[in-house]
């Protein structure tokens, strides 16, 4: 009798996994965290402690559990205040990143990776500037291609706080302008900082979150996060048999802004002749964070398992990660093996809702190319497989 040897199950989570299991952490409860805590903490525009509980927590869609927190952390004796929400305010005060994004929230998309193309966006922006500011010459004032002035204007403004873009932008220098990048650099590291925070001290406390009924029972033996939280190790696997690797941190709150190693940040945008010459803006992409906050890549060993194993096949579900190119390098990996058997879970909001479907098509069509997709999604050896969500049941 032959018996087949199996390789093992991967299970690969994103933010909607997070979300999935009813923890507010899209970018948008970050920035209105941020936003509540620097107004309990100065009681902003006059705002009395009464006036906070009403207006600002009770009408808050979020977890009681940190509205809780949130009224009670300064009601110790002689008010001293608690050390953590210290280091938060410290860290958000006078932030022009998180000042940018409450500015610009209204424009932007409700996930993670709206906020990280933002990201890019502004710092394209500030690499477009710096090339004309270079070779010294005066930059017009209807703009370098497009929108991107208006991007470096605002964040001058903010960071100035006078108004005074205009003239800065068109008679910019380099001293001016390398004040502006290291002052964008620190404020990314401090928001990073306090988004370990929100995670390790508030989102990990949640309690009673129910196990979704398309994960429970995959019983993967590896999982690859792409989150900071510990959702699936609190509420599923307990098991020391899982392996597991934080691609882009795991929060923690014993660090500090120094020693934190979550990996926020963007794609490479530059052409291949530019990559390894402009190198101001590298602090902000994704692969340098990986290896200067040295990250795990376990991952990379179980790819190299998976190739060695050829004739062995394997199981790949993606869960709530958007597929976007940010993470092309990682993904491709994975996804382009023909013995990995590869089901991508999506979002829903009714049987016959497609939206969220046709995102992820587009997006790993990036990823891999339309080509590759096609040859994996269809035939008798397809190794792709778009899954819907199970719906939650009506009340």
């Amino acid at each position: 009798m032959n018996i087949e040897i199996r390789g093992r199950k991967i299970l690969l989570i994103g933010n909607g996994f997070d979300l999935a299991h009813g923890l507010p952490t899209s970018y948008s409860y970050f920035l209105d965290f941020c936003d509540k805590v620097e107004k309990k903490f100065n009681f902003q525009s006059g705002i009395n402690e009464k006036d906070y509980k009403t207006n600002e927590l009770n009408d808050w869609n979020i977890d009681d559990s940190i509205k809780s927190k949130l009224y009670e952390w300064d009601k110790n004796t002689n008010n001293n205040l608690n050390k953590l929400f210290i280091e938060i305010y410290d860290n958000i005060k006078n932030n022009i990143w998180i000042k940018y994004f409450l500015e610009k929230r209204e424009q932007l998309g409700k996930n993670w990776i709206d906020f990280e193309s933002e990201i890019s966006n502004v710092v394209q922006a500030f690499e477009c500037v710096r090339d004309y500011t270079e070779r010294g010459k005066v930059i017009p004032r209807s703009g370098i291609e497009g929108k991107k002035v208006e991007e470096v204007e605002t964040f001058i403004d903010i960071f100035e706080g006078n108004g005074s873009r205009k003239f800065l932008i068109t008679y910019m220098n380099l001293d001016t302008f390398n004040k502006y990048v290291k002052k964008m650099i620190l404020d990314l590291d401090s928001l990073i900082r306090v988004l370990e925070i929100y995670i390790s001290g508030f989102i990990n406390k949640i309690e009673g979150l129910q196990k979704n009924d398309d994960i429970k029972d995959i019983n993967p033996d590896c999982v690859l996060s792409f989150n900071y939280s510990n959702t699936y190790e609190r509420i599923y696997g307990q098991s020391n048999k899982i392996e597991y690797d934080y691609i882009h941190g795991k929060a923690d709150i014993t660090n500090n802004v120094n020693t934190c190693h979550l990996v926020l940040g963007i794609d490479e945008y530059l052409e291949e002749r530019d990559r390894d010459n402009k190198l101001e803006f590298l602090p902000f992409k994704k692969f340098y964070q990986r290896i200067f906050k040295s990250t795990d890549s376990s991952y990379m060993e179980w790819v190299d398992e998976i190739r060695q194993n050829s004739e062995c096949p394997y199981e790949l579900y993606i869960f709530g990660h958007s597929l976007d190119k940010t993470d092309k390098d990682v993904l491709e990996l994975l996804i382009c093996n023909d013995n990995v058997q590869t089901k991508i879970y999506y979002h829903r909001k009714s049987n016959d809702d497609k939206k969220e479907l046709g995102k992820l098509i587009r997006n790993l069509v990036r990823v891999i190319g339309a080509k590759e997709l096609i040859r994996r999604t269809g035939g008798l050896h397809k190794t792709i497989e778009f899954i819907p969500q199970t719906l939650p049941e009506a009340d």
